[in-house]
């Protein structure tokens, strides 16, 4: 199935909107938005889709890195109800090889988590990052992990020798 078959509004059973094993049931208000601002929601959608294949999301972290997503992306994640959501839009966001240097403090918070693989996906995010934020914004960071009371102390661990490398550049 392509990506414009799963765009495709006559291919959604209606039946099924509201099956969790069928389809997200993430809502983007897209009240006010543009073309392009609704083309990156239906993406971001996608993405939550159980029967999305890995070529699909490949496709779809590629349109989402050209279309420069990374403000969608957050409040998607921000809105995710489920964890399983907030973990898989939070792994698109390192998959797509977007820069979220901006949203540095979010995924610090993000990966002290008490969701395992939220914890990962956001850290993962940090560690992909083509470069370290301001020193004023390490510095936060690493006062958000050291007053954590995360129960996943290798990511935590990890987390920290990152941000004080950070410091060292």
């Amino acid at each position: 199935m392509s990506i414009n078959e799963l765009l495709d509004e006559e291919g959604i059973d209606p039946k099924k909107l509201f099956d969790e094993k069928q389809y997200s049931t993430l809502v983007i208000d897209r009240e006010g938005f543009s073309k392009a601002e609704n083309d990156i929601a239906d993406l971001i959608e996608l993405l939550l889709q159980p029967t999305i294949n890995r070529e699909q999301s490949e496709e779809v972290f590629s349109s989402l890195k050209a279309k420069n997503a990374q403000e969608m992306l957050v409040q998607s994640i921000e809105a995710a109800e489920t964890n399983e959501e907030k973990a898989k839009l939070i792994a698109a966001c390192w998959e797509c090889g977007l820069d979220f240097n901006k949203y540095y403090l979010v995924f610090t918070t993000l990966a002290c988590h008490s969701d395992f693989m939220i914890a990962l996906e956001a850290f993962t995010v940090i560690e992909n990052a083509e470069h370290y934020p301001a020193q004023e914004v390490l510095a936060q960071a690493l006062s958000i992990v050291n007053n954590t009371n995360s129960k996943h102390t290798s990511i935590i661990n990890d987390l920290k020798v990152h941000l004080q490398n950070g410091f060292q550049e």
